[in-house]
């Protein structure tokens, strides 16, 4: 019985461990995904229209899509960042944090798409989740630098001071 109930608890901290060592932070690689989006098209952190740029990707519940939509106002109108060369807008959909159907999900997805001009990824499976420790039911606001290291991580709504924080550093790292 000591045996088993010792086998269990190595288990159990072992798999708490790995879950905390898959915690993205601020100054670490983000690990590679492969995810595609509404239309079937697959995207990776190396597909060519990520490569080379700046990405803000905001990991989202669609339960809570408008949470930081005051963000994305705010990069869409930020007219020093360099759309067309080094920075990109990329939204993941977090499908298991919601119990709304995947075709009222995709059709948010299109209008948000029309909106931002952003590319829209779905993840079935917690597969961000997993790999970098984001929030389940809620919003997370992720920068990458060109290298695909953590620059900026938020989970939740993010108050004004952390916009221009998230815009500076944004800008910071387009030119680098």
């Amino acid at each position: 019985m000591k045996k088993i109930f010792f086998a269990m608890m190595l288990v159990l901290l072992w798999s708490v461990s790995s879950a905390v060592a898959a915690e993205l932070k601020v100054g670490e690689k983000a690990s590679d995904f492969k995810l595609k989006d509404s239309t079937g098209a697959e995207y990776s952190l190396a597909s060519p229209d990520f490569q080379g740029r700046v990405l803000s990707i905001f990991y989202v519940d669609p339960d809570e899509k408008d949470m930081n939509s005051h963000v994305e106002d705010a990069l869409l109108k930020d007219p020093d960042l360099d759309r067309k060369v080094s920075y990109k807008g990329l939204g993941i959909t977090n499908l298991k944090a919601t119990i709304l159907p995947n075709f009222i999900i995709k059709s948010i997805i299109k209008s948000k798409q029309k909106k931002t001009g952003a590319i829209i990824l779905l993840d079935y499976d917690y597969t961000i989740h997993n790999q970098w420790g984001l929030k389940n039911d809620s919003s997370d606001v992720v920068v990458l630098d060109k290298d695909r290291i953590c620059r900026y991580i938020y989970n939740g709504k993010l108050p004004q001071e952390e916009v221009a924080k998230l815009l500076a550093i944004i800008k910071e790292y387009q030119v680098k």
